[in-house]
């Protein structure tokens, strides 16, 4: 096989433990902090939302467009800005547990990120 086709193999994989895997570890480390009374929106919708973030973050590193990601968080700040609701022993709790998510998330695809190209760097 051809270097080529090994880094789209490696890359491909690292994809889908960048989207699927990150649901799962993001879910388990988030487990102690759940929330029962969140407001309910679209069923598994933050589960989508996280596999579709970590898949722009993963693109943008792989194209080497880092400050898109700055871009791509802070327009995900400002759209769950205004669904913050409440009293503010409420509102701080959701900021908080919407924002240990996105950081794990965002984590999770740089950890992934940086292993990937270790593994191609050393392979190809």
């Amino acid at each position: 096989m051809s270097d080529q086709v090994i880094k789209y193999f490696i890359y491909s994989v690292a994809w889908l433990l960048v989207a699927f895997a990150g649901s799962f570890f993001v879910k388990t480390v988030m487990r102690p902090f759940k929330i029962n009374d969140l407001p309910k929106g679209f069923d598994s919708a933050g589960k989508y939302i996280g596999i579709i973030e970590r898949t722009l973050i993963f693109i943008l590193l792989v194209m080497g467009e880092r400050s898109l990601i700055g871009f791509l968080l802070t327009m995900k700040a400002i759209y769950r800005f205004g669904d913050i609701s409440g009293d503010n022993r409420t509102k701080m709790r959701l900021t908080e547990y919407f924002l240990i998510g996105t950081l794990l998330s965002f984590l999770w695809v740089l950890v992934m990120y940086l292993l990937t190209l270790k593994i191609v760097s050393s392979i190809c």
